[in-house]
């Protein structure tokens, strides 16, 4: 007969090391679910953290981890996963957020994900954002909203959005919010949700109306936020009988494009997040790659913001936001520095 091996004694929990941080005193990871994050959160702070991230950002304070994209073509969903750290934070983040448009036909949540915030000397979990992706589609509205202030024109105030999801209905309340905008143009591919989106907003108190066409609503707004998912342009040079003043929020994944090449190519000033970000894989990645643009040609939102630069009133601008990590992290801290009964051993 084969030699057989004799097992192994079994070992006791006990007799396994325990690893710094969790032993008893150590760092326990805090659970946060939405409720207690919404409850959590100050806006204007938030607003202030992102801003500054930005700046950050431009003044390379920063330090983003490649941006990992997982696609689902079969359900048309996409997961991606981004990472962040700032000089001088004791915390980074890790944030994971799904995008699965078709789930708004079975009434479920199109975005979903969470964010962790780790220990930035020891590596150590601190807490898990349960956020069920509020937190990115927070944060994603409000850099839409600083960009809107950025290019509204001094003599113009109507912001135009474009789609009635759950990124449109955030941006328009966020910009309002933000103030300087005196009526929100809404378009939609159904006229009914455009509609339904307008009337929730005047109950809130917000000036709002629907627009059946996107022609009429390019023509009509100072400003014009993009918030769609498509693969397949919307927006034509041919709409705009004035200048034109965007921010691109869509297309923040390889393959969406909410602007045709062209009109973006005319643009007298392109803006963009992260420069390499968009021109991989942002609303600037089609005219880059087909040479209609150069990178020389884009300068970075954070050096717009830190620098305060007005853009003259008879330029036409386009700022590209695909999202950054270091978004993700100044919300989830704000978050984190702002709950009730913290103790010693969660920080």
């Amino acid at each position: 007969m084969p030699a057989t091996t004799p097992h192994a004694p079994a070992r006791s929990a006990s007799a396994f090391p325990t690893q710094p941080g969790h032993a008893p005193g150590g760092y326990r990871m805090k659970v946060v679910d939405l409720p207690d994050i919404r409850a959590a959160l100050d806006l204007d702070a938030a607003f202030e953290a992102v801003r500054q991230g930005f700046i950050a950002h431009f003044q390379g304070r920063v330090s983003l981890g490649a941006v990992s994209h997982l696609a689902l073509p079969a359900v048309s969903g996409d997961c991606h996963v981004k990472t962040a750290s700032m000089h001088g934070q004791d915390c980074f983040v890790v944030k994971v957020a799904t995008g699965f448009p078709h789930n708004a036909a079975q009434g479920r949540p199109t975005s979903n994900g969470m964010m962790v915030l780790l220990d930035a000397n020891t590596g150590v979990p601190r807490c898990l954002l349960r956020d069920a992706g509020w937190l990115t589609d927070m944060r994603t509205a409000m850099a839409g909203a600083l960009a809107a202030e950025l290019l509204r024109p001094t003599e113009g105030d109507t912001l135009g959005i474009v789609g009635t999801g759950v990124q449109g209905a955030l941006q328009a309340r966020l910009a309002a919010h933000r103030g300087g905008f005196s009526t929100l143009l809404i378009w939609g591919r159904r006229y009914p949700q455009a509609q339904q989106l307008a009337a929730e907003l005047c109950a809130e108190g917000i000036r709002a109306r629907a627009l059946p066409s996107l022609d009429d609503l390019a023509r009509a707004s100072d400003v014009l936020i993009t918030t769609t998912p498509t693969s397949t342009p919307l927006l034509q040079a041919g709409m705009f009988e004035r200048r034109v003043r965007i921010v691109a929020v869509g297309a923040d994944s390889p393959g969406k494009q909410e602007l045709t090449t062209t009109l973006t190519a005319a643009m007298d000033i392109l803006i963009a997040d992260s420069i390499d970000q968009c021109l991989d894989h942002g609303e600037l990645a089609s005219a880059f790659a087909l040479g209609h643009i150069k990178r020389s040609q884009v300068t970075a939102f954070g050096q717009y913001l830190a620098e305060a630069t007005a853009i003259p009133n008879a330029q036409s601008v386009l700022v590209d936001l695909t999202g950054l990590g270091i978004q993700d992290l100044q919300i989830a801290l704000t978050i984190w520095n702002n709950l009730p009964g913290r103790d010693p051993g969660d920080a």
